[in-house]
């Protein structure tokens, strides 16, 4: 019975309790050319991640720009991956990427009526060095202001601890963004001042102040629309100056009656109020589906106030988070019922927690074992 007691005993002693991943982006203000930081700990294989560079920078109307990630180092790999490109302000954009391996792929297209780019591409992401990914283009007269964002998620498999790092090319005063999401929620977003050494040019911006600062001409009055990488989600208001629409794996618990279609979108950054509501629109599968916006609160879907009109559900919001699209599942025989214009606030369900797992239990488990034996022999 002592040698189980020791077993038992080095059993709670080696095996470690669960920890959430940690993230960490540094440094908050850089000069072109110089580095990013993403510092990921205890990373679980199998954790949904999603990473995101948005750059916003000034351009002279008429003219070509690249914006590129240099030297990006990835220390695992996405399996089942995509990655999503996407530009606005341009008359056509093209995106490269010089893979780890040395090979190279490159696409491009013209922008559409609203001088906007996107493609996404499925396929696993490998680690290693990618020597350059760069969204190049030429601009619109007179737009005189650039955004372009790539997205890289999938299933994580590698180290749990790593590092993400890339220089910043083709921004000589802008603002950079840097998000991160695990398992459908962000772990860290940040705003990186591009050309924080220079003087000030334009409308009087400041390093470290918002991206709009740094545009040679004050932002338009009225609305403005933000809008996914892959299309399927926009954010519109007048309240979205450094907001951003990044695409996450759908995690969570969806109500009764209800499943999450495609995936799910952030509005970020984390902590960010709108006053007033900006509108959050996501296209539907199909016009005039059974669907309702909603909400990733403590792991489950909770619906919004949300408004089905032909192709597109809206909903008002005033606050950022993970957004999904939820479709409306019939009940055995039954036939789905559509809404045209309607207003949905379907209340969510009870649901069950996920059990824990049974890893972090173990130390609790063998101690208890341990108290009960000692006890059994006095």
């Amino acid at each position: 019975m002592s040698k189980l007691g020791a077993l038992l005993l080095m059993l709670a002693l080696l095996v470690p309790a669960a920890a959430a991943a940690t993230i960490s982006i540094t440094p908050a203000a850089i000069d072109p050319g110089d580095t990013v930081t993403v510092n990921v700990q205890n990373l679980p294989d199998g954790a949904a991640f999603s990473f995101g560079i948005r750059g916003e920078f000034a351009v002279t109307p008429g003219e070509r720009f690249a914006f590129t990630a240099q030297n990006l180092v990835l220390p695992f790999s996405l399996d089942a991956g995509r990655v999503s490109a996407y530009s606005r302000g341009t008359a056509w954009t093209g995106l490269s990427v010089r893979m780890p391996d040395g090979t190279s792929a490159s696409l491009g297209n013209n922008a559409d009526a609203n001088g906007e780019f996107r493609v996404t591409q499925n396929h696993n992401i490998s680690p290693g060095t990618y020597s350059a990914i760069t969204l190049e283009g030429e601009t619109t007269p007179p737009v005189g202001s650039i955004t372009a964002e790539l997205t890289m998620m999938g299933t994580k498999r590698g180290p749990d601890d790593g590092t993400i790092s890339f220089a910043v090319e083709g921004i000589e005063r802008g603002t950079a963004t840097v998000t991160v999401y695990v398992d459908g929620s962000e772990a860290l977003s940040r705003a990186i001042t591009v050309g924080s050494s220079s003087p000030s040019q334009g409308n009087g911006g400041s390093p470290g102040g918002s991206p709009g600062g740094f545009f040679p001409t004050e932002p338009p009055a009225g609305p403005a629309t933000v809008t996914s990488t892959d299309g399927k989600a926009s954010l519109t208001g007048t309240d979205i100056e450094g907001a951003g629409l990044l695409a996450v794996a759908a995690q969570g618990t969806a109500p009764a009656g209800w499943s999450v279609s495609g995936s799910a979108y952030a509005v970020t950054p984390e902590g960010r109020a709108f006053d007033p509501a900006v509108v959050l629109s996501f296209r539907l599968p199909a016009a005039g589906a059974t669907a309702t916006l909603a909400r990733l609160e403590n792991g489950a879907w909770t619906p919004v106030p949300s408004k089905v009109e032909g192709d597109r559900i809206t909903a008002p919001i005033g606050r950022s988070g993970s957004y999904a699209l939820l479709i409306g599942a019939p009940a055995p025989g039954q036939t789905a019922v559509t809404t045209t214009a309607t207003t949905t606030t379907a209340a969510p369900a009870a649901t069950t927690p996920a059990a824990a797992p049974l890893a972090p239990l173990l130390p609790v488990i063998a101690f208890a074992t341990l108290m009960l034996w000692r006890e059994r022999r006095g």
